[in-house]
């Protein structure tokens, strides 16, 4: 339909749903009442003498056609007639909410003003059928049918006396524009947001009420929309209603096109408040203080004032932003901004339009553009395109605007991302260049994501600390751009998402690719996230006992774990003063998360902080006390501080938690063996074993068999003490078993070695015991066919030769002693230097002197070279053999050699030294001279 025929198809409508609503009243009236005046409020009765000279009235028809369009309501609600005339045909409250809207609509059509819209009518015709259905009317009902297939046959030509230029009810002054959308298919839905803005404007309480939303969201709209319905609805709360705008341009189908703002300056302000209440006239002159008097007395002469500011994000001038916060209390503002004033509002979010409410408006728009092909379209397909455009009324009309230009809407649609777009420079671009660093930052950060991240997920993504993420995030909520949402997690705690205004991910993300550099970092930080969650699964699959797996559940702790796996690589490279730092900053992002006291504690009982660490495993257990891993680990510390009685109650309650563990088997079966206990910790270390074999875990068995070694090593020495030495011969015999069934797994496991080496020894000993050497010195000759590697193995090995070598000693085996010796003193020496070792050092060196001494030789120096630097010195007892020394050869050391030394008496070691051509060369070590 064309423009007017849509107004004259309104008032058709009007026009017949009036007669027939008179006509249900007046039937009605005359049914439940003797006189049908009294089912008629005395307010309205008064009303309609007041403006006829008719006395009485004997026909009800006639009195209500005098009575006016709301008078029909408020005749059917009155007294009991609402449960007669209606009953339960219509709720009450529709029917007063239809009717109020089918005035607007009929005030609409009558302001010559007003632009009756396609959408109007077709809201029009919707609501008087709803509401025609209290009047059982089959000729309203066929009168609505012919209009919509054959229109031109029924509508009839609005009368000219039916316009009017100022509605009757247009009661409130004021200065308000025809809003863009009355040219745009009409206003559409937001029916719940009117109602809640018009009570924020009914209460005294709120001075600022600001819309706040993206840009294209419909802010402006939906305030002009609020005023009209002020008006329409003739609410009294308000005398004056003044419109200012700072917007210096809008968006149409053919670009960004720049309007006059109404508000560029203070000075500006007051003259549209004296001229839209009317009192331009009242001015004797331009000065400033004049205007500010009279504006203020306005005020106070008032009831109450609102002023509508449009696009405060735009007004520099700080003399506005006071006016507005030093405003008396008669004065309402009603502001739209992407911003707002921070300070005394009451902000009210304006989101985007509801799917189905996007779609109507698609439709309506369409049509009135004369795009036919896309208003025929179904729900299911406008639906996807208007999930394309985020809902967002702007983006959808122009859009349409531009297909109405005949463009493809496909690729209309894929261009609205590009920076260059002209969707994106007037909805975006203005507020973005306006951000912070920090700002831009995290909506890059937020572009990257597929789903709406943690708070903590992002922040480290963008790596800011904790004031400027919060800040960053508190601006771009303000500005709408980022929207929160609070969620419960696996925790049953409440957290915090961010997600990015939709239509805004692709602006933002072209931009982002621009810059190679950030961009990078941000996918780089993303892969550390995502590379670290998949490290903390794999850890519960292959050891959930490790300090590695931190059983995050919620993305607030998998990022603690991140930090806490950063403060752990900072203690193993010496550096736990900032390990602590990550820790405290872990905790702050998830401070209910016990792995990150647990994995702390460890560290400080590394540092042999044990107060601290027992202070840090406290509150892990107070956080979960359920946890196995955590009595597990709190128990490790024990026992590495040999407080076996403490680990062994923290083993006991990890073991209440999870009996069939093998770990906890094994933690707890070594501990009852340093006790003592060998009988029981043999059978939990047994059980270990047989759940480890289960799960068939390489690490996890060897761990078993030579705890299970070395359980039975101090169980069969605990036995050789109190002279049981079968039992102990049978214990020992299973231990070395057990430690060369674990090297066959792994022949390069330290620990089999070690469990081996300390059984042969102690096998060794038990025979020592026994007082049978010959079994002594089987034992103890395997460990030198033993290839250690690390420190406790090679300290077995030492001993276990040391007291083989004392065997052979005192059976002068002396060749043997030495080499045996000589190879620990030229190979551990490390060892041996250490304080605890000294006295196994003296006691090499004590042998090694006794075997040396039993090969010392007296001889005489025969020639003495201080050229060359030596002498030699033959064997008084064989003079044909002869050494040769040098002055570093002496004992004490010698400074120089001089012919005094010539035919000197000496005593000492004799060294055989083979030459390359294989001749023996003689040399004198430790030399002393004697008087």
């Amino acid at each position: 339909m064309e423009l007017s025929n849509r107004r004259d198809a309104g008032f058709t409508v009007i026009s017949r749903f009036e007669e027939a609503y008179r006509e249900f009243l007046s039937q009605k009236l005359l049914v439940f009442h003797p006189s049908f005046l009294e089912g008629i409020p005395k307010g309205i009765i008064n009303k309609v003498f007041g403006k006829t000279n008719i006395t009485e009235f004997e026909d009800p028809m006639v009195f209500l056609e005098e009575s006016d369009f709301p008078d029909l309501l408020e005749i059917t609600i009155s007294k009991t007639n609402f449960n007669d005339f209606v009953g339960e045909a219509i709720d009450k409250g529709v029917l007063e909410d239809h009717m109020g809207r089918l005035y607007s609509l009929r005030c609409k059509i009558a302001h010559v003003k007003n632009h009756f819209t396609s959408l109007d009518l077709d809201l029009l015709i919707e609501l008087s059928c709803e509401v025609s259905k209290i009047f059982n009317d089959p000729f309203f009902t066929e009168f609505v049918t012919q209009l919509k297939e054959n229109p031109e046959k029924i509508i009839i030509k609005i009368p000219n006396d039916f316009y009017v230029e100022k509605l009757e009810n247009e009661k409130v002054q004021n200065n308000l524009p025809v809003p863009d959308y009355e040219f745009d298919g009409g206003f559409v839905g937001r029916n719940e947001d009117i109602k809640k803005i018009l009570k924020l404007l009914d209460n005294d309480k709120f001075s600022v009420v600001t819309l706040s939303g993206a840009g294209g969201v419909g802010k402006t709209s939906l305030a002009l929309r609020v005023c009209q319905e002020i008006i329409n609805r003739g609410i009294d709360k308000f005398e004056y209603i003044v419109w200012l705008t700072a917007k210096e341009n809008r968006l149409t189908a053919l670009g960004i096109e720049d309007i006059e703002p109404t508000l560029r300056s203070y000075e500006e302000l007051l003259d549209t408040i004296i001229e839209a209440c009317g009192f331009s006239e009242c001015l004797s002159s331009d000065e400033i203080e004049e205007k500010e008097n009279l504006v203020d007395w306005i005020f106070e002469a008032s009831k109450s004032i609102l002023i509508l500011v449009d696009n405060l994000e735009t007004i520099t001038d700080e003399r506005i932003i006071n006016f507005i916060i030093d405003a008396p209390i008669s004065v309402k503002f009603f502001i739209t901004s992407r911003k707002g004033l921070g300070q005394i509002e009451r902000r009210y979010e304006v989101n985007q339009l509801k799917e189905k409410e996007a779609v109507n408006l698609f439709r309506h728009v369409a049509r009135d553009k004369g795009v036919i092909s896309l208003a025929k379209q179904s729900d299911s397909i406008l639906k996807r395109y208007v999930n394309k455009v985020a809902c967002y009324p702007l983006v959808i009309k122009w859009v349409i605007g531009q297909v109405a230009r005949g463009k493809d809407i496909n690729k209309v649609i894929q261009n609205i991302d590009s920076a260059s777009s002209d969707v994106s420079k007037f909805c975006f671009e203005q507020i973005f260049s306006s951000l912070s660093k920090s700002c831009k930052k995290v909506l890059f950060a937020l572009s990257c994501f597929e789903e709406p991240p943690t708070a903590s997920v992002l922040q480290y993504t963008t790596g800011l600390s904790d004031k400027d993420f919060d800040d960053s995030i508190e601006e771009l909520i303000i500005v709408s751009l980022v929207i929160p949402e609070q969620y419960q997690n696996e925790n049953n705690d409440i957290s915090r998402k961010f997600s990015l205004l939709s239509l805004t991910r692709g602006f933002i993300r072209n931009l982002l690719n621009s810059n190679s550099s950030l961009r990078n970092d941000l996918e780089e930080r993303l892969r550390e996230v995502e590379t670290s969650i998949s490290r903390s699964e794999r850890a519960k699959r292959e050891y959930k006992y490790s300090l590695h797996n931190f059983g995050a559940n919620t993305d607030e702790e998998k990022v603690a774990a991140i930090i806490a796996q950063t403060a752990f690589q900072k203690y193993q490279n010496s550096d736990p003063e900032s390990a602590r730092r990550e820790y405290k900053k872990a905790i702050g992002i998830a401070p209910k998360f016990s792995a990150l006291y647990r994995n702390w504690a460890v560290m400080e009982s590394y540092e042999s902080n044990l107060v601290e660490a027992d202070q840090l495993m406290c509150k892990a257990s107070e956080l979960n006390q359920k946890d196995p891993q955590i009595w597990l680990q709190w128990g490790n510390i024990h026992k590495k501080a040999g407080r076996f009685n403490v680990a062994k109650e923290k083993y006991e309650k990890a073991y209440e938690l999870a009996s069939d563990d093998h770990i906890i088997l094994n933690a707890l079966g070594q501990t009852y063996g340093r006790l003592g206990q060998y009988r029981l910790a043999h059978e939990f270390l047994i059980k270990s074993l047989d759940n480890s074999n289960a799960i068939n875990t390489t690490k996890h068995i060897i761990i078993n068999r030579t705890s299970i070694a070395e359980n039975l090593i101090n169980w069969a020495w605990a036995l050789t003490n109190d002279r049981e030495y079968e039992l102990a011969e049978e214990k020992f015999k299973s231990a070395i078993l057990e430690s060369l069934q674990a090297i066959d797994i792994d022949r390069h496991d330290s620990r089999s070695y070690y469990a081996l080496t300390k059984a042969n020894y102690r096998f060794g000993l038990h025979y020592l015991k026994k007082n049978d050497k010959k079994k002594a010195i089987e034992y103890f000759s395997k460990l030198e066919s033993i290839e250690t590697t690390g420190f406790t193995q090679h300290v077995n090995k030492i001993k276990g030769l040391l007291e083989l070598s004392k065997i052979y000693y005192y059976n002068g085996n002396y060749q043997r002693v030495k080499e045996l010796l000589l190879p620990i003193v030229e190979n551990y020496r490390n060892i041996l230097s250490r304080d605890r070792y000294r006295e196994i050092n003296q006691d090499i060196r004590n042998i090694l002197t006794g075997v040396n001494e039993k090969n010392i030789i007296i001889g005489q120096i025969t020639r003495v070279s201080t050229y060359h630097n030596y002498v030699i010195i033959s064997n008084l007892e064989n003079i044909e053999e002869t050494y040769i020394a040098n002055n570093s050869d002496f004992k004490p050391e010698l400074i120089s050699l001089d012919q005094d030394l010539f035919k000197r008496t000496v005593k000492f070691f004799p060294k055989t030294f083979i030459r390359r051509n294989g001749k023996k060369k003689l040399e004198a070590k430790n030399i002393i001279l004697l008087e």
